[in-house]
């Protein structure tokens, strides 16, 4: 049986086709997130507090660092999704370029018809890139993140001001680039706090406050990101990644990329790396 998974890296960041065969812990990611439901087996996730149940009718749309999961709802087969991972640079740049937030009021995402239009454009792209030689990919996921956008803020709803992001506080400045310069260590969220004179109490709260997540949630996320990073443009072995990250052993890094990215450590890099597996099997 093929894959059905591929992947395509860009300007943007990343776009994705791939199949969940398990549930996803609660996680987050450094990017803006738009999740789209293709087929298979039902799903539905959670942002925060609020639960969106997949459908070929709504999407799932997560902002930087914000806590979402995904379960299954079916075990009958995997469930099948087109994912984008949406880069703040890119954004920064696009924002500035048109003056749109790029932001989502609201984590579910009606798939009007502007959406599923600009979603089986990018996906015809994604899993078939010899029959479109030259595509403009970053352009498509523009399209669709916008269509995305503008369908999460109602058609009643002004778009909201573009305001510059608040400053964080110097401490948890600190702390995150704290993480970023140890993510090779194994690290408890108590000693960054310590490294930044918080108590953890005052740690936590810096954190839902300003960032709308926890500390382990953040940590996990630059984790993630470094763990991608290095299977995508490093040729060492899996083992050495997992050391490398301060995983005790290769399993328990396998697990954890899968609890937070829905596929194993060495499918991601295949498609990262080689060509795109593009027969979508079992999708309605």
């Amino acid at each position: 049986m093929q894959e059905t998974y591929a992947l395509h890296e860009g300007a943007f960041g990343r776009a994705v086709v791939l199949e969940l065969r398990d549930d996803l812990i609660a996680h987050a990611h450094a990017e803006v997130q738009l999740a789209l439901w293709l087929g298979g087996s039902r799903a539905q996730g959670r942002v925060g507090q609020t639960v969106v149940p997949y459908s070929e009718n709504l999407a799932l749309g997560a902002n930087p660092y914000e806590s979402h999961d995904a379960r299954l709802l079916e075990r009958s087969g995997p469930a099948i999704f087109l994912v984008l991972y949406v880069a703040k640079p890119w954004l920064d740049e696009r924002r500035a370029a048109t003056g749109r937030p790029f932001h989502f009021d609201a984590p579910g995402v009606p798939i009007d018809a502007a959406v599923r239009q600009s979603c089986w454009r990018l996906l015809d792209k994604i899993v078939a890139p010899h029959q479109h030689p030259g595509a403009d990919i970053d352009a498509e996921v523009e399209a669709l993140l916008l269509a995305a956008i503008e369908s999460s803020a109602g058609p009643d709803r002004a778009p909201r001001p573009v305001s510059p992001a608040p400053a964080l506080d110097r401490r948890l400045r600190a702390a995150i680039a704290y993480m970023r310069q140890h993510v090779h260590e194994p690290m408890a969220v108590e000693d960054v706090a310590s490294r930044v004179g918080l108590s953890r109490g005052h740690f936590f709260a810096l954190f839902r406050d300003q960032l709308n997540t926890t500390p382990q949630v953040f940590w996990s996320a630059v984790r993630v990101e470094e763990a991608v990073r290095l299977l995508a443009h490093q040729k060492q072995p899996l083992t050495s990644v997992a050391l490398d990250l301060g995983f005790s052993t290769p399993g328990n890094f396998s697990r954890f990329f899968r609890e937070h990215m829905g596929v194993s450590p060495s499918r991601f890099r295949r498609a990262a790396t080689g060509p795109a597996q593009h027969l979508l099997t079992g999708v309605d």
